[in-house]
């Protein structure tokens, strides 16, 4: 159903589910908001929870980005390790900025209430690659152990770090870097990522006989590289 707060025309979409313990809002864009809800909610309630957060859905259009993949407001969610988590803010005025904690399944991002709105956005997500970089070696550096048993091939150094354009990169030298971003995906897309940076290892470039080598450990990785392309950000 299509709502008007003050000159804005939103399109809001109910979703309620048995699963659902409590009520919560979430823009997906600038003009649709989603409002989940346990069962048994009707049109007129979810009028009233929107004019309820009027003040606040009106401030939040303007943190959404045009084309808004991953978002921050209340009832969004984070992706890690192949699922999707829920998050909650938290305002504290100690937090200088934002640090993000992962506990009982739930994405806490503590934040400064005095945050400077022009910048926001790109400060919770720095904050959320601040968790996935603290966790990376947690998380892959197993995935390493298991890969190099099964390929017998090594690396001389591991690092984790941030790229805009890869998953990964192999030097000459043998040194492999992973992008922490990959904690977004699912356990078996970051094993390929492993073994391919693994497999130049072996062989530096991407002939057939590369992919060869990367086949004869993962048959379907082409189904991992397709899920390495939906990115959430």
């Amino acid at each position: 159903m299509e709502m008007k707060l003050d000159d804005v025309v939103l399109n809001v979409i109910h979703r309620s589910d048995k699963r659902i313990k409590k009520i919560s809002l979430s823009l997906e864009n600038k003009d649709e908001i989603i409002i989940k809800t346990p069962l048994k909610f009707k049109a007129n309630q979810i009028r009233d929870i929107v004019m309820q957060h009027k003040d606040w859905i009106l401030k939040a259009i303007n943190r959404v980005p045009v084309k808004n993949k991953f978002d921050f407001i209340c009832g969004g969610e984070i992706p890690f390790i192949g699922e999707k988590y829920p998050l909650e803010l938290i305002p504290d005025d100690s937090v200088v900025g934002v640090k993000v904690v992962f506990k009982n399944e739930i994405f806490y991002f503590y934040h400064n209430p005095n945050l400077p709105q022009e910048s926001e956005y790109e400060m919770f997500v720095d904050a959320l690659k601040k968790f996935y970089k603290k966790v990376a070696v947690k998380y892959i550096d197993p995935i390493f152990d298991e890969m190099c048993f099964l390929t017998k091939l090594h690396p001389e150094n591991i690092t984790y770090r941030y790229a805009k354009r890869q998953w990964g990169s192999c030097s000459y030298k043998n040194d492999i870097s992973i992008n922490y971003m990959l904690l977004q995906f699912p356990l078996n897309a970051i094993r390929y990522v492993v073994l391919h940076e693994l497999c130049h290892i072996e062989e530096k470039n991407h002939s057939a006989r590369f992919y060869n080598l990367v086949s004869l450990y993962m048959s379907d990785y082409k189904q991992e590289e397709e899920k390495l392309k939906q990115k959430n950000f």
